[in-house]
């Protein structure tokens, strides 16, 4: 490589000390030469600001405060960032070696591409690999005419252009849950490229904390809201290219698959009449979306897990 883009990584971080570190050091074990790290916390109270004052000569920035929540955070490091390019990793992920190093190849090898993104595993509380399903975002590159659906792209070690973020804007902060679903698709919206590495590029917590575990049915609802922000959009289909009645068509698929995700977690929550609901509203959409093959993935891989 010739010449050598700063990589600008922002981590927003509240009372996860107990992975912070390991965190940091993944960032900061990486062989790529030109990395800012930004470490935005909101005022944690559990030993995190130990950790940051330990690591403070090899971070570019830190600070902590009271924020509004993991979008603000994010957007306040995304805004003091320098780097061409820009990601952010939560404070329970890890990158794996050479991740940035890999991702860069990848952006000077294809410059027409805006976002580079991989593949990831899945650990738990103590770092332990634990069974992961190969999804639909492990098998499609996201696109602009996949942007009526769910979330295709796997968020951490997933990096993009300062460009495509002086186009789309920063990430919105009255998302508490869909924040990266919702930027994928309006940077694609707005021209952004996707680029999909059949790699494992960084790994995933799945702990009590973790939104994805605790609070899997939030997560889908919002998703739901997005996704009908996005097709009350009366431009929509001439965005896309396509005819309204694909719209229409797309739109069913994707509503029948997020409330399924909404249904589940409402399950596992035991509320059965929120679950009800769910699953009537998928089924209303689009029946055929119950016999995919995720759900059989995702339900091994749950097994797999519990009996480990």
């Amino acid at each position: 490589m010739s010449v050598l883009p700063l990589v600008s990584i922002v981590t927003p971080s509240y009372n996860q000390g107990q992975f912070l570190e390991q965190t940091i050091q993944s960032v900061l074990d990486q062989e790529y030469p030109h990395i800012e790290y930004i470490v935005i916390d909101g005022g944690s109270t559990d030993g995190s600001l130990e950790i940051l004052r330990r690591y403070s000569n090899r971070l570019a920035y830190w600070e902590s405060e009271p924020d509004q929540g993991q979008a603000q955070a994010i957007n306040k490091g995304l805004i003091r960032a320098t780097g061409s390019i820009l990601s952010w990793l939560n404070s329970d992920d890890l990158l794996l070696p050479e991740t940035v190093e890999r991702a860069i190849r990848f952006f000077i090898e294809h410059p027409e591409i805006d976002v580079v993104y991989g593949r990831i595993e899945r650990i738990d509380e103590q770092g332990r690999l634990i069974p992961t399903p190969k999804l639909p975002k492990d098998r499609v590159t996201f696109a602009k005419e996949l942007v009526i659906g769910e979330s295709l792209v796997n968020q951490p070690g997933t990096f993009w252009r300062r460009l495509a973020m002086e186009r789309a804007g920063l990430l919105d902060e009255s998302l508490r849950y869909a924040m990266d679903y919702e930027y994928w698709m309006r940077i694609a919206m707005n021209g952004g490229r996707f680029l999909r590495l059949d790699e494992i590029v960084a790994r995933f917590r799945l702990s009590g904390f973790s939104k994805t575990v605790g609070q899997t049915a939030a997560m889908a609802v919002e998703q739901y809201t997005v996704l009908e922000r996005l097709l009350a959009r009366e431009d929509l289909d001439e965005v896309l290219g396509f005819s309204q009645e694909q719209v229409r068509k797309r739109a069913r698929k994707a509503r029948s698959v997020i409330a399924l995700h909404a249904a589940h977690g409402y399950f596992k929550a035991r509320q059965w009449m929120d679950a009800g609901q769910w699953l009537a509203c998928a089924l209303r959409s689009d029946p055929s979306a119950i016999f995919q093959r995720r759900w059989l993935d995702l339900a091994l891989a749950g097994l797999l897990r519990r009996i480990k």
